[in-house]
């Protein structure tokens, strides 16, 4: 029986080399991001003093606003030009963090290294053989008493995937194979991967509609680009989020 991969795109370094390009246009001040700093902080509490490991970092941007909060920050990624943008970024805010190229499902962390353990927008661009091991590599790696957390897009946010499916059809899709998730399906797939409890919320009603044209446009005119409308907490929600406590 042929093994089915733990990744369906052939070119993954290839593609998030290419997707860290946009990070430069990230605004951390926009509503959206504030919103999302505010969900997780909600989740995570007070980050002062402890250890935290993003499994594919990205920009780091969340990362870098939690070690101005004197949190202990460790950033992994599997692309170099995405983590040379992090590196830059700490630096250019005179923050520190320990940076890693490594594959999310061979952490080379001893076991109970940290205290959060999380990513977003990383779990859905793997088949579900590759979300279970990364899961359960990536609780691994969370301590006793710590967090694992972690976000996907939510299937339930029709706008998402309707915007998605017509910049698909226009060959203007560039995060490659994606995944999004249903909260049935991620509480299964965590229950694979070794999980005995987990706790899932769903938030932000609004970035979804920003993938369809003029969507954006749209939301701005109906007064719903606020901080207040992207966290609020709604089944149909953009951002699912898994949260899991280590027992």
């Amino acid at each position: 029986m042929t093994q089915v991969p733990a990744y369906q795109q052939p070119d993954l370094v290839k593609v998030w080399d290419k997707v860290s390009e946009r990070y430069r246009n990230i605004d951390l001040a926009a509503p959206d991001h504030q919103a999302n700093m505010q969900r997780f902080l909600e989740c995570v509490g007070p980050p002062e003093g402890r250890s935290f490991c993003e499994v594919g970092s990205g920009s780091g941007t969340t990362s870098a606003a939690l070690a101005r909060m004197d949190a202990r920050i460790t950033l992994v990624d599997i692309s170099p030009k995405s983590l040379a943008f992090a590196r830059r970024h700490f630096e250019g805010l005179g923050l520190r963090a320990r940076y890693a190229i490594q594959d999310g499902l061979n952490l080379g962390f001893r076991d109970g290294s940290f205290d959060v353990v999380w990513n977003g927008g990383v779990i859905e661009h793997f088949t579900d053989e590759g979300k279970v091991a990364l899961i359960r590599e990536m609780y691994r790696i969370t301590r006793p008493g710590g967090l694992l957390l972690i976000v996907v897009p939510n299937a339930l946010d029709l706008p998402f995937r309707l915007g998605k499916w017509i910049a698909e059809r226009r060959g203007k899709w560039i995060f490659g194979y994606e995944d999004d998730l249903s909260e049935g399906r991620f509480r299964r797939l965590a229950e694979r991967a070794g999980l005995k409890q987990v706790d899932l919320s769903a938030h932000n009603p609004i970035v979804g509609w920003w993938f369809l044209p003029y969507g954006r446009w749209l939301t701005d005119r109906l007064g719903l680009n606020t901080t207040r409308w992207h966290a609020k907490q709604t089944r149909f929600g953009h951002a699912l989020s898994l949260a899991a406590r280590k027992s």
